[in-house]
């Protein structure tokens, strides 16, 4: 059986062997995985916007094909994740939920549950008490006919939602809003006041805060740091200046993989430009206009496996060593999730 989205070749293999494969633990807790079915989200309906990067990299990946994107991935390693579907305006939360339940029985991993906000809290509570789930995933494209970043955390998590899951003493993954991140202080203020008003939910900063450029991190790393119930997950972050900052503010205590997989399965690195990043792949999608040679195409590796070598470099050069890689790539996630799968029981 061959993966969908990618094939190994003698770059990766060489790339693995060299800058990850000594370095990392032997069990892999990956805190930011999607996992979905392809009827779980009808087509998206034509737009004039242009089209966002992740939409032609990968479509959905199922139970079974991320099973065997991480045997392939990290040999000799086991592999449990976090996961849940992919948030589009189409995609239908609840046979999601249920199709991540069911799937995830008798394994290490659990699930969150996508959450449309429009649910009362009962429908909500009900999803929470399935086998596995031990939170939620809210996103603002769940948002009836919106579809943009300019909006409230509580517009997309509503207090309704926030206050069952501190009842239950729950996860939330947050993927902030608004166009500047953590560069805006309408999602820092919110942040906390989560923190504040529901200090028995589990918050977890999807992306550490969308902070792909270093600009995010220096204005908004600061302001989070001094409150150690806000955690981080690393996904999709490649700047070795954002891992860097992070590790300085908050620690490897608070920081815990992700791999936003199936999208980095795309090939390539990235440059930066101030708060501007810019995705370099040999892929041929339709936004990959900045192009290198082909001979220096020819030298990238997976984006998953660039993001966690310079998270890997950067605590090194830091001066932290196994055990804090340890921490950030297993301990960390799989200390909360096996502490929530047991209080879930409760539920």
């Amino acid at each position: 059986m061959t993966h969908p989205y990618f094939e190994l070749n003698d770059v990766d293999r060489e790339f693995w062997a060299e800058r990850l494969d000594p370095f990392l633990p032997e069990k892999i807790f990956d805190a930011h995985r999607h996992v979905m079915l392809p009827e779980h989200a009808d087509p998206e309906p034509p737009t004039d916007k242009p089209t966002r990067f992740p939409d032609e990299i990968a479509g959905p990946e199922s139970l079974g094909q991320a099973a065997l994107g991480n045997s392939e991935l990290f040999p000799g390693r086991s592999v449990s994740y976090l996961a849940f579907g992919s948030p589009s305006r189409t995609s239908h939360p609840q046979e999601n939920n249920a199709y991540l339940s069911e799937g995830l029985i008798g394994t290490e991993s659990a699930a969150l549950a996508l959450t449309p906000p429009t649910w009362d809290a009962e429908k909500l509570l009900a999803q929470l008490r399935q086998p596995r789930i031990i939170g939620i995933k809210p996103y603002q494209s769940l948002i009836p006919g919106f579809d943009g970043e300019d909006v409230s955390v509580f517009d997309f998590c509503p207090h309704e939602h926030l206050e069952v899951l501190d009842e239950l003493g729950g996860w939330l993954t947050l993927h902030i809003p608004r166009k500047e991140r953590l560069a805006d202080p309408s999602n820092i203020a919110e942040i906390l006041e989560i923190r504040r008003r529901y200090p028995r939910i589990v918050l977890v900063i999807a992306h550490l805060g969308r902070s792909y450029a270093g600009g995010y991190a220096r204005k908004g790393f600061p302001l989070l740091a001094e409150d150690e119930g806000i955690l981080f997950d690393t996904s999709a972050v490649l700047n070795p200046a954002v891992f860097a900052l992070a590790l300085d503010r908050f620690g490897p205590e608070r920081l815990m993989f992700g791999s936003d997989q199936p999208i980095f399965y795309m090939r390539g690195r990235r440059r930066w430009e101030g708060d501007r990043y810019i995705n370099l792949t040999s892929g041929n999608y339709s936004w990959n206009t900045e192009r290198e040679p082909p001979e220096v195409e020819a030298t990238y590796t997976l984006s998953l496996y660039e993001s966690m070598a310079a998270c890997i470099d950067t605590c090194w050069a830091l001066g932290f060593g196994e055990t804090e890689l340890q921490a950030i790539f297993h301990d960390n996630a799989r200390r909360l999730v096996d502490r929530l799968l047991v209080e879930k029981e409760s539920w």
